[in-house]
């Protein structure tokens, strides 16, 4: 499946923001902690046009739940 973008994903921007800084709170290591640092640049660039991969939303939606 191709990317899509975030309205397309989640109801609203405050869906997706709330989902972001849950991730923020909860990444550890380099590479998560680079992960939602790069989907957070990509958001703040490009708000209701950022596109995600259903594997980089799968991704930030488990760093969120952790």
């Amino acid at each position: 499946m191709a990317s899509q973008s975030v309205l397309d994903i989640y109801d609203s921007l405050e869906e997706f923001a709330a989902i972001l800084i849950s991730a923020e709170l909860h990444a550890s290591g380099a590479w998560e902690i680079e992960f939602v640092e790069n989907i957070r640049a990509s958001f703040k660039r490009y708000a209701a046009h950022t596109n995600l991969s259903p594997a980089q939303q799968s991704k930030l939606e488990r760093i969120a739940k952790h």
